[in-house]
């Protein structure tokens, strides 16, 4: 199979040559370094010639020419790999006679180390984007707009030719190959050239109904899953992201141990240029310690070391219940069957032999860290909704709540649960229920960071955890997410159906020390939002409130207004009172009686009775501005009139029309201000 020259000369080109660059610098420097292995040759030659070697200067020998046989030819000097190897045989078992033989083959050996190495192959990190290669056209536009609403760049080729100029402009991080049953042949020509470049393209193949031989052969050319052409658009991009999540998800570490440290730098050569952090080690002795603090994805063991080999040391992390799943691959120069065998008895995951191929190297370990992160996420990761299940989830929280105690940060955890969730299932099917349970999830990890731990832990109870987050915070945030979840339809145009959720927040240390007691607390605030009526959240650690004591008091006549925010408090756990008239409100925030005393209130200027003006002045002269804070809200951009406000006291101005999650910032930063502090 002919393979299209220009797919050499893609933007690709560039990282090759950096990383070809770095691997030629490597054999450079590896030439330098040959000194002192060849004088140990040489005295070894010059005694087998003398007529005697003893066994301490042999077995060294043996070692050096060892080592020669596989790192000379990882770096390009091939043919100085064969006569070292056949040096390590002769110092081996040496015999009388061989002393001229050595000496040939290490005068061979350095002519070879004296001539130009062979620069070998390095892979490369490419650029992330989806290549879809489909004859039909509106098909391919659909699929393409849908991965665009998910966050992905999607370029179209309606055929092979399209694909190799799509390929040099642009190295893909995926490929979808849609062919029809006649047109096999060229989606198994593509599926070659995107597979020898590297690393690979892995690629997914929408197919029509290929047979078995087809599909082998696909697959043995790197196609990564097949999907019908019947499947929804949505699920074919599920298949996409999820190759990509694989693939891409995070940054991989290897630790790697060889005594040999120019090995250590060519495999940081070719790690680094894939995107891996490296951890080389170049004393096994060290090697308990540096998985400890390292905890690497992949650990790489060459059989031969000084103290303890490679061998041992696999057998050391096998006997230890952590690191038992650990893939451990082994490079080594030797691949006689005793050793290969006691390499996989020890424990081993698979082995390469000396000297490295990069690209081979490369395919072994993507294999195997493709391999871990899929069991890791089955293991991890809730089936239904696709969040952290309560197993991972409890092992983040108990890191963050170090970090936090480490740096004295807040760390809030909320817990919610779907409310009537059962009638949900009774009257529209567990169909429907698993279908809330996904948007729920999908939603909840829209509403809240990256870093923030989003977990279902058990049937329709979910839970958050924010680092860094107070309790106040968390509120605001968990309820914005259920005003949104409100608002989204389940079931069908007839009979549509609205949920919500309840939901209680704690932040450590204040409700609790560790995760068991901050558990408790979100969860008793989560029944007393239940009990309060459902669809709201609560903050922990508030079981009442005096008489006439209320967090937000709203002076207002615009009734639209004051009922989203009356809502919109509600829902984030608040106590409000709502007035229409300036002098009623005067009378009860700031006469002699002071009905009802808010920790914030929101003052419109232009009310019947008094107008805000009137009625801040009165609460400035009751001295209730100490206790409360005030924001004032008004029609117009005057200028004059902020400056008399925020003079007379007032703690902000805003000016209408405001919406509601603007105005809601707001108040939650007045309640922060309080004297009484966030609750």
């Amino acid at each position: 199979m002919g393979v299209d020259s220009r797919m050499a000369d893609s933007p690709d080109a560039s990282r090759i040559e950096q990383a070809r660059t770095t691997v030629a610098g490597l054999a450079e420097r590896y030439r330098r370094t040959v000194a002192d292995p060849l004088l140990v040759l040489d005295r070894a030659a010059d005694a087998m010639a003398g007529g005697g070697i003893d066994d301490g200067l042999r077995r060294e020998a043996e070692r050096e020419a060892h080592k020669l046989t596989g790192s000379a030819g990882t770096f390009g000097f091939d043919r100085a790999s064969d006569l070292a190897r056949e040096l390590e045989g002769v110092f081996a078992a040496p015999t009388p006679d061989q002393g001229a033989q050595a000496r040939e083959l290490l005068d061979a050996l350095r002519v070879e180390l004296a001539a130009p190495a062979t620069a070998p192959a390095a892979p490369s990190r490419d650029q992330p984007a989806l290549l879809i290669v489909d004859s039909d056209a509106g098909l391919a536009r659909r699929l393409a707009a849908e991965a665009a609403a998910r966050g992905l760049r999607a370029e179209i080729a309606a055929g092979v030719q399209e694909a190799r100029e799509a390929v040099d402009r642009r190295r893909p991080d995926v490929a979808l190959l849609g062919f029809s049953p006649g047109r096999v042949a060229e989606a198994l020509g593509l599926l070659g050239q995107l597979g020898i470049l590297r690393p690979p393209v892995p690629t997914l193949v929408w197919t029509n109904g290929e047979g078995l031989t087809d599909r082998v052969e696909m697959a043995r050319l790197g196609a990564r899953g097949f999907l019908p052409r019947t499947s929804p658009l949505p699920q074919v991009l599920e298949a996409v992201t999820d190759l990509l999540d694989r693939q891409r998800s995070r940054e991989h570490t290897v630790l790697a141990v060889d005594d040999d440290p120019m090995v250590l730098d060519m495999l940081r050569a070719l790690l680094e240029t894939e995107g891996m952090r490296i951890i080389a080690l170049g004393d096994p002795a060290a090697f308990w310690d540096a998985v400890e603090q390292t905890a690497p994805d992949l650990v790489i063991l060459d059989v031969d070391m000084p103290g303890v080999d490679g061998i041992e040391l696999c057998r050391v992390l096998r006997n230890d219940r952590r690191w038992a799943q650990l893939p451990v691959l082994f490079l080594t120069a030797r691949t006689d069957r005793a050793t290969i065998q006691r390499v996989f008895a020890s424990g081993a995951d698979d082995f390469v032999a000396k000297p490295i191929v990069g690209p081979e190297l490369m395919t072994r370990i993507t294999n195997r860290l493709e391999r871990v992160q899929l069991f890791r996420s089955l293991a991890e990761t809730d089936g239904l909704t696709g969040v952290a299940n309560r197993r991972r989830s409890t092992q983040v929280l108990e890191h963050f709540l170090g970090l936090a105690s480490r740096f004295d940060q807040p760390l809030s955890l909320a817990m919610l649960d779907l409310d009537h969730f059962k009638r949900v299932n009774d009257r529209f099917g567990h169909a429907t229920g698993d279908g809330v349970l996904q948007s729920l999830g999908s939603l909840l990890a829209q509403c809240f960071r990256g870093e923030d731990v989003v977990a279902r832990w058990g049937g329709e109870e979910f839970l958050v955890g924010m680092y860094g987050m107070d309790r106040l915070d968390g509120v605001h945030r968990l309820a914005d997410c259920l005003e949104r979840l409100r608002e989204e339809p389940f079931g069908g145009p007839e009979d549509e159906l609205h949920v919500t959720f309840s939901a209680g927040v704690a932040q450590y240390p204040d409700d609790g020390a560790d995760l068991p007691a901050l558990y408790r607390a979100a969860d008793q605030a989560l029944y007393r939002a239940k009990r309060a009526g459902r669809n709201r959240v609560l903050p922990a650690g508030r079981h009442g409130r005096a008489a006439g004591r209320v967090d937000v008091a709203i002076v207002d006549d615009d009734e639209a207004l004051a009922g989203l925010l009356l809502d919109g408090l509600a829902t984030r756990g608040h106590s409000a009172r709502w007035f229409r008239d300036g002098a009623v409100a005067a009378a009860a925030l700031a006469g002699p009686a002071r009905e009802v005393t808010a920790r914030v209130l929101l003052l419109d200027e232009d009310l019947p009775g008094l107008d805000g003006q009137a009625v801040l002045r009165r609460l400035a002269d009751a001295g209730v501005l100490a206790g409360s804070r005030v924001i004032v809200l008004t029609a117009t951009r005057d200028v004059v009139s902020a400056r008399t406000a925020l003079a007379e006291g007032a703690f902000d101005h805003v000016v209408k029309p405001v919406r509601v999650p603007a105005l809601m910032r707001r108040i939650r930063l007045a309640l922060r201000a309080t004297p009484t502090g966030p609750t």
